[in-house]
C-alpha cells in the first residue's frame, strides 16, 4: 500500500485498529487528534494506544476552530482514504463530512465508522463495545445459567470492526484499480456484532428462541467444552460422531455410545448437561496432562485451559513469534504482531504510536504550509505539536 495516504479522524479502538492494519501494510496513515488527545491515551494502560496507534503519524487539529477545519480539509485533499467515526451528523456540522471532503477531493474514498448506523433509530445511540455486546445478545449468550450477562472480555466488536474497516478499504482500492466505482463505505459496530453471531442470529430469527447460555461450550455440539480435572481444566472437543466415539473410549465410557440420549450430535446437545456431569465425574480422577495424553492417543482434540500469562509465555507463542518489538527506541515494548506471515516473515512494526501532535509540523510542511503560517496556527491554538509519547508504566 505504499503511496496510499489515509487520513484518520477516528477515536478509541475500532477505527484506529483498522487504520493501524493499513499502516502496517505500508499506507501513510495520519491520525488526527484533538488538543486533549484521543481517549485511548488515558486508559488504564498505555498499551492500547501503543497498539492501535502503531505505524502512524500523528497531528493535532482543533476542529472547533475554522483554521483547524481548513487544515483538516487540506489534509483530506491530499488523501486517498478518509476514515471518521464521529457521531452521526458531527462531521457534516463541523465541515469535514462526505460532501465537504468531496468538495476538495472528488475521488477520495470516504469511510464512515459508527455505532448503530446513521438512520433515525440508530444515530443517537451511544456506541461503546460493551453496549453493543449487550444490545446484540452477545452478553446473554456468554456465561453459565444463573449468572449475570457476561461480556466477552476482549473488545471483540471494536477489534472486529477494525478488521472490517481494513478489509473494506483494501477491497475498495482493489475494485477501483479494476475500474469499478466505490466512493463510500460504512461499517457499524452493530453490524460487526451480528456478523460474530451470524448462525446463532439466523436461528434466533427463524425460531424466535434465545440461544442457551454457552458457558465454555457450544450450543450446536457436545461434548465440546471444559471439564474439571484433578489439577485444572481440560477442553475436550468432540463435536462429530467419530470423535465422540473415540472420546468415550478414551474416557472409559464406551457404554454411553449406545445410550439413546447420546446417539447423535443433536441428542448429545439436547442432553449436554447430563453428559457433562457424567464426563466430569471421570475427568476429576486424573490430571489435565494425563487426559490430554489419553485423548491424543485416540485422536481426540483436547488441551489445557491456560491463563493469559501462561499462553503468552508458551512454546507455541515463542515459535510463532507472537510478539515483536514496537520499534520505539525510547521505550521498547513487545506488541502482538498482526496475524500474517508474508513469505515466511511477520510484518515488522513500522514506527511506534505517535506522541500527541508529534508530526503536526512535519505534515503541515508537506502540505505546503510555510513555517510562519504554522507558527501562527500554533499561537491561535488551531494546531498543536509535541514530541514522542512519554511512556507510563504498562499494566
Amino acid at each position: 500500500m505504499r503511496g496510499v495516504r489515509v487520513v484518520d479522524f477516528c477515536s478509541n479502538i475500532a477505527g484506529p485498529m483498522g487504520s493501524m492494519i493499513l499502516a502496517q501494510l505500508g499506507a501513510d496513515v495520519i491520525a488526527v487528534e484533538s488538543p486533549r488527545g484521543d481517549d485511548s491515551r488515558s486508559y488504564g494502560t498505555d498499551v492500547v494506544h501503543r497498539y492501535v496507534g502503531a505505524g502512524k503519524r500523528g497531528v493535532v487539529l482543533d476542529l472547533k476552530q475554522p483554521d483547524g477545519v481548513t487544515a483538516a480539509l487540506d489534509l483530506i485533499a491530499s488523501a486517498d482514504v478518509v476514515l471518521q467515526s464521529m457521531r452521526p451528523g458531527v462531521a457534516d456540522r463541523i465541515g469535514i463530512g462526505r460532501d465537504a471532503a468531496r468538495g476538495v477531493n472528488p475521488s477520495v474514498l470516504y469511510y464512515d465508522v459508527n455505532a448503530f448506523g446513521t438512520g433515525p433509530l440508530g444515530r443517537d445511540r451511544p456506541g461503546y463495545d460493551p453496549l453493543v455486546q449487550a444490545f446484540s445478545g452477545i452478553m446473554e449468550m456468554n456465561g453459565h445459567d444463573g449468572t449475570p450477562p457476561t461480556r466477552c472480555a476482549p473488545s471483540v466488536v471494536d477489534l472486529g470492526t477494525g478488521q472490517w474497516v481494513a478489509m473494506g478499504v483494501l477491497g475498495a482500492l482493489l475494485a477501483r484499480a479494476r475500474g469499478e466505482t466505490v466512493d463510500d463505505l460504512e461499517t457499524s459496530l452493530v453490524d460487526t456484532a451480528f456478523s460474530l453471531v451470524a448462525y446463532q442470529a439466523t436461528n434466533a430469527l427463524v425460531s424466535g428462541r434465545r440461544p442457551p447460555r454457552a458457558g465454555s461450550g457450544n450450543p450446536i455440539a457436545a461434548p465440546y467444552e471444559c471439564f474439571r480435572t484433578s489439577d485444572g481444566w481440560l477442553l475436550l472437543a468432540a463435536p462429530s460422531q467419530r470423535l465422540w466415539e473415540r472420546a468415550a473410549r478414551a474416557l472409559g465410557l464406551s457404554g454411553l455410545v449406545d445410550d439413546p440420549r447420546y446417539a447423535t450430535v443433536a441428542d448429545r446437545t439436547r442432553h449436554r448437561d447430563a453428559l457433562a456431569d457424567t464426563i466430569t465425574a471421570v475427568t476429576r480422577t486424573r490430571t489435565v496432562a494425563e487426559w490430554v495424553e489419553r485423548l491424543a492417543a485416540e485422536g481426540v482434540p483436547s488441551g489445557t485451559v491456560n491463563g493469559l500469562e501462561e499462553a503468552v509465555t508458551s512454546d507455541v507463542a515463542a515459535e510463532r513469534g507472537t510478539f515483536l518489538d514496537s520499534a520505539d527506541p525510547g521505550s521498547p515494548v513487545p506488541l502482538v504482531r498482526l496475524p500474517w506471515l508474508a513469505d515466511g516473515a511477520p510484518l515488522p512494526w513500522r514506527r511506534p504510536a505517535p506522541g500527541l501532535g508529534e508530526h503536526t509540523r512535519e505534515v503541515l510542511t508537506e502540505l505546503g504550509y510555510a513555517a510562519e503560517r504554522i507558527d501562527v496556527l500554533h499561537d491561535a491554538g488551531a494546531v498543536a505539536s509535541g514530541g514522542p509519547t512519554t511512556t507510563r508504566e504498562s499494566t
